[in-house]
């Protein structure tokens, strides 16, 4: 799956303070961790594929991170409640608002063609990333998100940097290209990754 990035230590036990939000018991280290999640996500990527509900309304998007996660984390599909140890980040109480916000830019965006696909996407993409409404899973998440917006629709599919084999280098990367959007508003690093053939 393209919007995954394979390069996480598999073989450190899971924390102690991570634990308590997990729904399996068995899970010990976060090989088992991932594994779990990836097949949570290929269920939510399925429903996002098939689903009738409104692609542009944020509830629909919380409902997408619940969908890839409710079998491993208690607090999928629902936001954190929690400041991140990053500024970059919103805070809680900032979270739904701007999600809603979000919510109306894309649909003007989209009628009025504000600007084009590859932009408008890198845009949402990126917004999804700060606001950051998640404990976990929010990379994952923004990624299955714009694709299921772009396949609602009938716009070009990002391929995520899939072509760099590497995956620490595709995921330092999309890293970059993604905090130069979010600091210089200068989305043509995050295009090129996003839709890197």
């Amino acid at each position: 799956m393209s919007i995954l990035f394979y390069n996480r230590d598999g073989q450190t036990p899971v924390d102690e303070s991570i634990r308590k939000d997990l729904i399996p018991d068995h899970i010990n280290d976060m090989t088992e961790l991932y594994e779990s999640e990836i097949e949570n996500i290929a269920l939510g990527i399925e429903w996002a594929k098939t689903t009738k509900k409104n692609h542009r309304d944020y509830f629909t998007w919380l409902e997408v991170h619940k969908h890839m996660f409710n079998d491993v984390w208690k607090f999928a599909g629902n936001t954190r409640k929690v400041e991140l140890n990053n500024p970059d980040f919103l805070m809680p109480y900032e979270i739904l608002p701007q999600l809603k916000d979000l919510q109306e830019n894309l649909i003007f965006w989209l009628e009025n063609k504000t600007f084009d696909d590859r932009e408008l996407m890198a845009r949402v993409h990126e917004r999804l990333l700060t606001i950051h409404p998640f404990k976990d899973g929010n990379g994952r998440w923004a990624r299955l998100l714009v694709n299921m917006i772009c396949e609602k629709q009938n716009i070009e599919v990002p391929s995520w940097g899939k072509e760099i084999k590497e995956d620490d280098k595709r995921r330092s990367i999309y890293i970059s290209a993604v905090k130069k959007a979010r600091k210089d508003d200068d989305y043509a690093h995050l295009i090129s990754i996003m839709y890197e053939k």
